[in-house]
């Protein structure tokens, strides 16, 4: 066993519906039980985990390993933070208690502490791990990374109409905000628009002039365990921009019970996807957009993506 492991925590404890802050104290009764010591600090608004990351990296100390405590959203964040500190490299370990937890699923990450620490304390396995890297035309953030993925259209429509719920905030108190999410699905179904989007990478260039969900992914997983693309990967250092071109609602059905089912899904023939290191994508008509659950206003886009890693204690 290690014995002089020390840890610094990350958390975002509004992450889950607040069931981040549970995750985080039973972490903490782990540390203290393997006298472990730590230090912590806790983010209080949007992008608050972004700074401190940024500063615990640029003061990084080899001695003490992170730990981010949070959604996928916090984890995006927190690298957000690392990347642009001047220790891009640094390492970090993850305990996921968000409510989708899909980058976790991905990268098959355990959400239980003790095992986490005893991991840590085993000499753990550091792997670099695949996630996105953006530059667009967004004004206020023009460029970052992103573990999920990045998408227009239906899924952004989804998120927008989420985050900008009243009643969410009431839900989720009685832990019942994923609530928001279904029935927001139903609202998407019936008042996303179809728009053009032209996807190009260095080997070919493809346009869509009925697209209706349009997502580059990182890795399988989206909305919480929907495999959209099943062959995606995060260790397969490319990236993956599906396209769905709007189906009638019984083919909608269809398509969604066999993303449930088995996947087959993907032959579908609204079913496409395009991959890459680098991809660009570009819409004509203004849309909504989310990156990793954080929703974009409406315009036009032009994003190019390429593949980038990070390291990943595990």
């Amino acid at each position: 066993m290690t014995k002089n492991l020390k840890v610094h925590l990350l958390i975002n404890e509004t992450a889950g519906n607040g069931n981040a802050k549970k995750a985080s104290l039973d972490l903490q009764r782990v540390l203290h039980k393997f006298n472990v010591p730590f230090t912590k600090q806790k983010s209080h608004f949007p992008k608050e985990l972004t700074i401190l990351a940024e500063n615990y990296a640029n003061s990084f100390n080899s001695d003490t390993t992170l730990i981010v405590v949070g959604g996928d959203g916090s984890f995006n964040e927190v690298l957000n933070g690392i990347k642009k500190s001047a220790y891009p490299d640094l390492p970090l370990a993850y305990l996921p208690a968000g409510t989708g937890n899909d980058f976790a699923r991905g990268a098959g990450l355990t959400n239980e502490p003790k095992k986490l620490v005893q991991s840590l304390l085993n000499h753990p396995t550091q792997i670099q791990v695949d996630c996105g890297y953006y530059s667009s035309n967004i004004s206020g953030r023009p460029q970052g990374c992103f573990v999920n993925n990045f998408g227009f259209g239906f899924d952004a429509f989804i998120v927008h109409q989420s985050n900008h719920e009243r009643l969410k905030k009431s839900l989720n108190k009685v832990n019942l905000g994923n609530l928001i999410y279904g029935l927001n699905v139903v609202q998407a179904l019936a008042r996303q628009d179809t728009f053009q989007v032209t996807i190009k990478t260095n080997k070919k260039e493809v346009h869509f002039n009925d697209a209706y969900f349009v997502t580059t992914t990182n890795h399988p997983y989206f909305g919480g365990g929907f495999a959209i693309l099943p062959k995606a990967n995060v260790y397969s250092h490319v990236l993956d921009t599906v396209i769905v071109e709007k189906p009638s609602l019984s083919k909608f059905v269809r398509m969604f019970s066999k993303l449930l089912k088995d996947g087959s899904h993907v032959n579908a023939p609204e079913f496409h996807y395009v991959e890459g290191e680098e991809i660009l994508v570009k819409t004509n008509t203004p849309e909504f957009a989310q990156i990793d659950g954080e929703n974009i206003e409406k315009q036009n886009f032009e994003v190019k993506f390429k593949i980038s890693q990070f390291n990943l204690l595990k």
